[in-house]
């Protein structure tokens, strides 16, 4: 691996530097030209790298690079004008990164205000648009790690293909309150495109007797920059619907809408995403394009993830990051909050996002001797309890695994139960879809698109469940392009697309205490992306709920437990499991998407209870969650609910 120093310690050894062409068009194969003079000569032994995808901020799914055949794609050359003939040695490296280095065999070297051409032919451009897109070029020899050289060639992939429309709608709305429709004008890819409709009707459609009525019809629009809001919608009865836009034969349907009555407890949704990264760390967009982009893809919340390495995210970093959030807090309709990245790679402590309430919580590095593990970790951030909040992600993946060992249930309440590392869930030979994987790059219909199976056994959120921790569920991204956070991206490089969080909440307005504390409490569930209203019960406790079986109002829950499960979405719910102590307790084929079910578990708590381990107080408890197979291999997950009933004192 690289140091950061090829990163952040920029020469200039090159000037003049033109490329062509100065734009392509996302998946689309191309030719692309470098030109530049060499302002020092390039001694004997050293290595001159153009590299396409590698290094922290420079992730793709570019493809064909290769130095043998000129008659095949991606062939690359390296040519001297002049007519010069200097001997350089061509290696090709493709996988997470794809570069190619030339070793300069040439004995006096390449000299200095050399101009120098390299091309590529017919290499396939990646599939998401990106503005200043760089071709890296990196000088280094036998002895030293590469540098980075300045004026780096750069260019636009754009995208100008329409193919649909993407609707988003709050999921929760209440008679005749006027709430907001966005439409992302989109390619193949997702990404936002431009385009011009003559004509776009928009029809409510209540899905319990399919009754469409036109609700706008718009004529002559155009959507600049992919993105339309249309204000003032209502509906003005109760029920379920969704909203249908035809635009000639083409018909796109939004999210699923539930329409109330009356504001009651946990009587709003709203979306999330709060894992992601920006080129403050290791993703290639800036934090303000990243932040911006939440609001694109219709969220609620959200906020980004830096790592908290010294060498990566500078305190100035982080500061301008907090700036963000304090901003963004400040807009209508969307809330904000601080977080990091706690990284202790391949250590065992795992990979835990570390989010505050609060601007005056230090920001504790692992790279410090006094935070450099979890059990450190949790030692410090207890004077901060209630203002914030520990959730680990891909717990199972081996390269990052989560040793439960290390736990303290008064800052962890919530785990990332699915990213774009797969479902922490429960492992493949349990019959997991989704398990979780590293990444492979490939592509082509012979590549493989998922990387190998790296799930390690006692580090599964499963694990962590049977040990007693009161854990509830969200899902994110751990997204590192930052152009669809929450959105169904799936680029060639091995990992899943990025998840989405849905929190609860009782609030009449979105606000940020009433979100932290929803999250606090575990009301809230997570999907691999599909917006699919689900609510989960045990008799009258909601998802993420502790019952004490102490307290007299709830001994009756000892022998009998009525479950009950709403799911509305717009695409097929297909298999339900119902989970007790981490057993299918119950299993229901479906192929709806209404669904409202309800399970009877007469088993007695003093034969179906867990004792906890350690560092939890001794206590017996039991919980159930469902766990939800959708069309498009889609999965969801509610927080579990608990039963727990503590040991009562023994006199000496």
């Amino acid at each position: 691996m690289e140091k950061n120093s090829s990163y952040k310690k920029e020469v200039q050894f090159i000037s003049n530097v033109e490329i062509h062409p100065e734009c392509v068009e996302v998946r689309t194969f191309c030719t692309i030209t470098i030109f530049f003079q060499l302002k020092t000569a390039i001694p004997q032994s050293s290595t001159l790298i153009f590299r396409f995808r590698g290094g922290r901020n420079n992730k793709n799914d570019w493809y064909y690079l290769q130095a043998n055949d000129p008659h095949f794609n991606g062939y690359a050359k390296l040519k001297f004008l002049e007519n010069r003939a200097i001997k350089t040695i061509p290696l090709v490296i493709t996988g997470k990164e794809l570069s190619i280095h030339y070793f300069v065999a040439e004995k006096e070297g390449i000299p200095k205000d050399m101009w120098v051409e390299f091309s590529i032919h017919n290499t396939l451009a990646q599939s998401f648009i990106e503005q200043n897109k760089k071709i890296e070029i990196l000088l280094g020899n036998l002895f030293k790690y590469p540098y980075l050289l300045k004026e780096l060639p750069k260019f636009t992939v754009i995208s100008s293909h329409y193919t649909h429309l993407n609707l988003i709608c709050p999921s929760i709305v209440f008679k005749e309150e006027k709430f907001t429709l966005l439409i992302r004008c989109e390619d193949k890819y997702h990404n936002l495109v431009d385009h011009t409709f003559s004509r776009l009707r928009l029809y409510r459609k209540k899905l319990e007797n399919k009754q469409k009525t036109l609700m706008r019809e718009l004529e002559n629009i155009h959507i600049k920059e992919g993105i339309l809001f249309i204000n003032h919608l209502q509906l003005q009865d109760e029920g379920i619907y969704c909203l249908e836009l035809e635009y000639n034969s083409e018909v796109f349907e939004s999210n699923i809408i539930t329409c109330k009555s009356q504001k009651n407890q946990l009587s709003r949704l709203f979306w999330g995403f709060i894992h992601g990264h920006t080129n403050k760390s290791d993703g290639i967009n800036r934090p303000e394009n990243y932040f911006e982009n939440l609001i694109k893809s219709g969220l609620d919340f959200g906020t980004s993830t830096e790592h908290d390495h010294t060498w990566e995210t500078s305190d100035e970093d982080l500061i301008q990051i907090k700036e963000l959030v304090k901003a963004y807090n400040a807009k209508d309709n969307f809330v904000s909050f601080f977080g990091y990245e706690y990284g202790t790679w391949y250590s065992g402590y795992g990979d835990i996002c570390i989010y505050h309430k609060n601007d005056n919580i230090p920001i504790l590095r692992s790279g410090i001797n006094k935070y450099n593990s979890t059990p450190k970790l949790i030692k410090n951030l207890l004077s901060y309890k209630g203002q914030v909040l520990m959730i680990a992600h891909h717990t199972a993946l081996r390269p990052g695994y989560r040793n439960w060992d290390y736990f303290d249930p008064s800052l962890e309440k919530l785990v990332e139960i699915y990213s774009t590392w797969g479902n922490q869930e429960y492992p493949f030979s349990e019959g997991n879809p989704i398990p979780p994987r590293y990444k492979f790059f490939g592509y082509g219909k012979y590549a493989r698109k998922r990387g190998a199976i790296l799930g390690r056994e006692g580090s599964y959120v499963k694990d962590a469940l049977q040990r007693g921790y009161k854990l509830g569920f969200i899902a994110g991204g751990d997204d590192h392009v930052g152009e669809f956070p929450s959105g169904p991206i799936d680029l060639d490089n091995g990992i899943y697309p990025s998840g989405i969080m849905a929190v609860w909440s009782n609030a009449q307005k979105l606000n940020k205490e009433d979100l932290w504390n929803s999250m606090v409490n575990r009301k809230c569930y997570g999907t691999t992306g599909v917006r699919a209203i689900i609510q989960f019960w045990l008799d009258s406790f909601f998802m993420g709920d502790i019952i004490d079986l102490l307290a007299k109002e709830n001994t009756k829950l000892l022998s009998t437990r009525v479950l009950k499960i709403k799911i509305y979405s717009n695409i097929q719910t297909k298999k339900l499991q119902l989970i007790r102590n981490n057993i299918i307790y119950a299993e229901k084929n479906i192929n709806s998407k209404i669904i409202n079910l309800q399970f009877i578990d007469n088993d007695p708590f003093n034969t179906i209870s867990l004792e906890t381990r350690k560092p939890l107080e001794k206590e017996l408890f039991c919980y159930y969650y469902p766990r939800i197979f959708l069309e498009q291999d889609h999965m969801a997950w509610a927080s579990p609910i608990w039963l727990i009933r503590k040991e009562k004192n023994k006199k000496n």
